[in-house]
């Protein structure tokens, strides 16, 4: 098992990223829309009934500033179409709005996901559903134990199917 204890380590970063971190740019705004990183809602954005997609002296100065090079033909534009660029820009501009730290702390995240095996992200994604799908005192209670718990402990949770999926291992006198 010492051969996969540095991927247990990514994917204990990954999921402690689950855990801590749920103001990630795009889970904050996108996924109450469902535009995660589902595959399936990389297409057209619908745009429901009753709903006016602004025009572009309908804008914000920021929203200008940010769709500038969208300027000439924004009007012509598919509701569809401009609803995806605004929601780009938005979650650009929450990006541009968080602090440098916290920043690098999401990239180092996300390249320690990309460096995870399949089965690592897999296992990473299931316990990311799993914890959005319990209640906020819930996934609450979680990310405290997680932080309150040691690195020896993590690894033991993990290699059982982690936060979410399994119960934390039993925490007795270290």
């Amino acid at each position: 098992m010492k051969g996969s204890l540095p991927g247990l380590r990514r994917l204990a970063f990954a999921l402690l990223l689950v855990l801590a971190a749920p103001a990630i740019a795009h889970e904050r705004g996108d996924r109450d829309r469902g535009h995660g990183h589902d595959p399936a809602h990389h297409g057209p954005i619908t745009v429901p009934a009753g709903v006016v997609v602004p025009g572009w002296d309908e804008l914000t100065p920021q929203q200008r500033e940010h769709l500038g090079h969208h300027k000439d033909q924004w009007d012509s534009l598919p509701a569809s179409r401009r609803v995806h660029l605004l929601e780009r820009a938005e979650r650009r501009a929450r990006w541009a709005a968080m602090p440098p730290e916290e920043r690098e702390r999401i990239r180092k995240g996300m390249r320690n996901y990309r460096d995870l095996s399949p089965e690592q992200r897999e296992q990473a994604r299931r316990a990311m559903r799993a914890m959005h799908a319990l209640p906020a005192a819930e996934r609450d209670a979680l990310r405290k134990q997680w932080r309150a718990m040691s690195p020896e402990q993590r690894r033991a949770w993990l290699e059982t199917g982690g936060p979410g999926l399994s119960p934390p291992p039993e925490t007795g006198a270290d």
